[in-house]
């Protein structure tokens, strides 16, 4: 029989209220030692989220009013997980990582579009997550709400997602979530900041809640779990011909994707810095990818050619490659499981300007704005993978950015972690 536990954060100010802006930039939460199994999927966490304006010297308590109100923004797609700038699993004793998310809002710019579609966004997910179908129901429900609003979220990760049960007389877990800063949380929606420079998001009533299995006694004295970690690494693009090669160490790659963004966006309050953008130059247009190649060793793998796009074969083609999308999408979720998703055309074409203040810029794009990435999957049943322990990962790319405009990748790998256990300790199998 299985009971849930609800747990109160470990750093938590006597007020219960917590905000980057105030100086509590890490959440971390902790699930004991005990003789039990935690069911990694059912992690939630649960509070409110407040949107408060500094002004005139005031210590907070303000609600963004006029100005402030119509142009303050944030990722409608994202909803709270915009706040989510890093996610650590870790022993809670030992404190060795079992995961470590970089860029989490990023990885889940990609992972959320993918895996819900438009009615989650109006239903289930506004509710739980405060994530909207569009610009505009986002600024009513969320920005400008006068009361908090509540949110219960699950914190999608390799460990959460992998189906696997966590020892917890082996493993005692220790959560912890770095917050994002304010100014990567908002954005203006008319490119303007004087009326918004001074608002900030706050948590509070913050628990974690979760289903443990009670076990009369402890397992084997030894013994190993899997699941399928998400590592993350960025890199810049400033030139038409750009490669990104990496030495993962990792031995069971399963797959891996990048998205894009310009980098004046991140951390800039005039701009949406969560979306994923296709490469663009620096007056807005659009930097369209001509050809593509994922290497090994510096040999094409798995695909042994160059795959180009329909944008090379005619530039005026708006609708993005079907190839590079489906590969894209299975990526993240492999086709097998993949149910539903909100990326479609009118989302993931090449029919706008990464310019928010033109009627074809990127803040009118609907269901949830633009999205777009490449990614490659090594293994369709997300099982053993390939070796990248001792061989180069490299992604080369032609593209149309001729001036030199830089351009940040975020390249997220998943692949097969072990945990092993013993009288002695742990040790993490990458």
């Amino acid at each position: 029989m299985s009971k849930y536990l609800t747990l109160n954060p470990n750093n938590v100010p006597a007020s219960g209220r917590v905000s980057f802006a105030r100086g509590n930039p890490i959440l971390t939460f902790t699930v004991g030692r005990q003789m039990a199994d935690l069911d990694m999927s059912t992690l939630r966490v649960s509070g409110g989220l407040d949107i408060w304006r500094t002004s005139a010297g005031a210590a907070g308590g303000l609600r963004p009013t006029a100005g402030a109100a119509s142009e303050l923004m944030a990722s409608q797609k994202l909803g709270v997980y915009g706040v989510v700038d890093q996610l650590v699993f870790r022993h809670a004793e030992t404190k060795q990582v079992a995961e470590h998310i970089r860029h989490y809002q990023r990885f889940m710019s990609s992972y959320l579009p993918i895996m819900a579609g438009s009615q989650d966004q109006i239903g289930h997910l506004s509710k739980s997550a405060l994530i909207m179908p569009n610009y505009t129901a986002f600024q009513t429900g969320v920005i400008r709400n006068t009361a908090t609003s509540d949110f219960a979220i699950p914190l999608p990760s390799g460990m959460t997602l992998g189906g696997e049960k966590l020892p917890l007389d082996q493993f005692p877990l220790e959560i912890e979530v770095h917050l994002s800063p304010d100014s990567q949380f908002f954005y203006s929606s008319d490119g303007q900041t004087v009326n918004i420079a001074d608002c900030f998001y706050e948590l509070s009533g913050l628990q974690l809640t979760c289903e443990v299995m009670p076990k009369e006694s402890s397992g084997p004295a030894s013994g190993a779990f899997s699941f399928n970690s998400i590592t993350s690494y960025f890199s810049t693009l400033e030139s038409t011909n750009s490669i990104i090669n990496y030495n993962l160490g990792l031995s069971k790659v399963l797959a891996a994707f990048t998205n894009f963004i310009p980098s004046s966006f991140v951390n800039n309050l005039s701009q949406d810095g969560a979306l994923t953008y296709m490469p663009s130059k620096t007056n807005g247009d659009l930097a369209p990818i001509d050809s593509i190649s994922f290497l090994r060793n510096g040999e094409r793998f798995p695909y042994a050619f160059e795959v180009d796009t329909n944008f090379r074969e005619d530039s005026d083609t708006v609708v993005v490659d079907s190839q590079m999308m489906k590969s894209f999408l299975g990526s993240i979720v492999p086709e097998s499981v993949h149910k539903r998703t909100s990326i479609g055309p009118v989302n993931s074409n090449r029919n706008y300007r990464v310019d928010g203040t033109v009627e074809t810029g990127y803040r009118n794009i609907p269901d949830g704005g633009a999205s777009y990435g490449v990614g490659v999957l090594y293994d369709m049943l997300d099982s053993e993978g390939v070796d990248f322990k001792n061989a180069q990962f490299s992604m080369q790319m032609t593209t149309q950015l001729d001036d030199g405009n830089p351009v940040s990748a975020y390249l997220f790998i998943k692949s097969k972690v072990t945990v092993a256990y013993a009288a002695g300790g742990i040790e993490i199998i990458m």
